[in-house]
């Protein structure tokens, strides 16, 4: 065993594991639209020009009364609003996981030195009012509306929220009443921050999402968008971060014009959309999704934000196995559990061809045995060795590629398996055994030693030397990776390598 047999598969299985993450780990955006979302670079001086508006000048600044706070209560959230610029002050998602119940914030009050924050705000170029006054709240089976008002000298802007029970969708109503004709009161704007959750904030990949008129969605990280970016009449817009969405999913009358972000600390963004010119009364109504990156609460608002996890030719195959995993959540009541059901599943669903690969690969070898032997017997006779050469391969034929069926068919799977146990919230804060978050990574290594010992044990039975050297590098490469996977995902790779070190070990004693 000389250094070279080391250096060798050592740098294939890096390059192997390099290959892995760029591909599978790395999140790919969908095409953009043609004739709505266009990117363009506003100008930073040129009045003309219209450059991008990220500031507020507040036209009330003494508080005329305290604020006010109103609680509004949907099957998945609760919602808190405030006078103080009629914005939405706390957002809390309750969550349940292992029979516990638990709840997640994304939005948090700010404060009075940070009211530019505030999600829901709207702007006017000047004399932006902050101080409301709730003026009307009316409860409905499926919806909560709370209207708000304020009034400033150029006019009276009314701010009508409302909140559905059912799904995570909140509309906003503008009403802007001048108090002059042909009084110019400017473009309005509407600020709503990007998800926050603070236990993942140095961790957490804050991304942009803007969508075009023809269903497609792009996708762009906080880090790649410019300071002057904009997007002219987008369809959807807003941020997403690794659980949860805030983005405007429906303007029926046009109302964003332009739309561009503001960055706010080092990972979160604003997202602001402009609407148009308002030179007399007018109104407007957009609606957003505010919730979990969960499939079925998406589709109920806008079918477009399924493509922000399930897109692709893959797509379907992650969305199957999405379902799956719930369905046997409900079974087990444990997600740990059922991910150990899944690989299971899965390892028998490609039992039938990993048989056949094996039974090819000692083909294989025994061939290749046979072949080193007459080139040995033959090595003075080149005529006579390429004579029983050829006659060996006539009899016992080349074992071709069905050996390599199963990984072929494994990358797939894997790849749609990743994305689900990599950024599901099903799995945040759920516990299995020694693990206290699935979402998160093994916090004492356990799995990723399991797999690497389980790798090589697999590895073993072989008795060509140069693969075993060749295997155990991968499986320690292996290894090294899954200490940065989340836990659930590396469970399931142990899982179904041990699984494989069985399989080994029954068809060796009993095939």
């Amino acid at each position: 065993m000389n250094i070279k047999e080391l250096i060798i598969p050592l740098t294939m299985a890096l390059i192997g594991t390099w290959a892995i993450q760029y591909f599978f780990f790395t999140k790919k955006s969908v095409p953009e639209g043609v004739r709505t979302m266009q990117p363009f670079v506003a100008p930073s001086g040129v009045q003309e020009e219209k450059p991008l508006n990220t500031e507020i000048d507040f036209v009330n600044i003494k508080r005329p009364y305290p604020a006010e706070t109103t609680e509004v209560l949907t099957d998945g959230a609760t919602l808190v609003f405030s006078t103080d610029g009629a914005s939405l002050d706390r957002l809390e998602f309750k969550r349940k996981s292992d029979n516990r119940v638990f709840a997640i914030d994304t939005i948090f009050p700010v404060s009075e030195t940070e009211r530019d924050n505030r999600c829901f705000l709207v702007a006017f170029n000047e004399k932006t009012p902050y101080y409301f006054t709730l003026s009307e709240r009316k409860d409905l089976a499926d919806t909560t509306t709370l209207t708000y008002k304020a009034e400033t000298d150029e006019g009276v802007l009314s701010k009508v929220f409302t909140v559905y029970k059912h799904v995570y969708q909140i509309d906003l109503e503008l009403i802007i009443t001048p108090k002059k004709d042909d009084a110019l009161i400017g473009s309005p704007r509407i600020f709503y921050p990007s998800p926050l959750m603070p236990e993942l904030e140095n961790s957490d990949l804050v991304s942009a999402i803007v969508g075009g008129d023809q269903g497609s969605v792009k996708k762009i990280l906080r880090a790649n968008v410019t300071i002057n970016q904009g997007w002219l009449m987008p369809t959807l817009f807003g941020t997403e971060s690794r659980y949860f969405v805030h983005a405007l999913v429906k303007d029926p009358q046009a109302f964003c014009q332009r739309a561009f972000y503001k960055f706010y600390d080092k990972t979160r963004m604003i997202s602001i959309i402009e609407g148009p010119v308002v030179h007399k009364a007018a109104s407007w109504r957009v609606s957003f999704y505010f919730g979990p990156k969960e499939l079925p609460a998406l589709i109920a608002v806008d079918p477009r934000l399924e493509s922000l996890d399930y897109s692709g030719i893959l797509g379907p195959i992650a969305k199957w196995f999405m379902v799956l995993l719930r369905w046997l959540y409900t079974w087990l009541h444990n997600y740990g559990w059922a991910i150990v059901i899944l690989a299971i599943l899965v390892k028998l669903l490609l039992l039938p061809l990993t048989i056949k690969a094996e039974a090819g690969n000692s083909k294989r070898l025994e061939l290749q045995k046979k072949l080193n032997y007459i080139k040995l017997r033959y090595k003075d006779d080149p005529e006579r060795y390429k004579q029983e050469q050829a006659e060996l391969i006539s009899k016992h034929g080349l074992p071709g590629l069905s050996g390599c069926l199963p990984l072929f068919l494994q990358i797939p799977i894997f790849y749609a398996l990743s994305r689900v146990l990599s950024s599901s919230i099903d799995l945040y804060r759920a516990s299995f055994l020694w693990i206290p978050d699935l979402a998160s990574k093994d916090p004492w290594y356990i799995l990723p030693i399991l797999t690497t010992l389980s790798m090589i044990a697999m590895m073993r039975s072989t008795g060509d030397s140069k693969q075993q050297l060749s295997s155990i590098a991968i499986a320690i490469v292996v290894g090294a990776v899954s200490t940065s996977l989340s836990a659930g995902l590396a469970l399931y790779i142990f899982v179904s390598t041990f699984l494989g070190v069985v399989q080994t070990m029954v068809q060796k004693r009993f095939v």
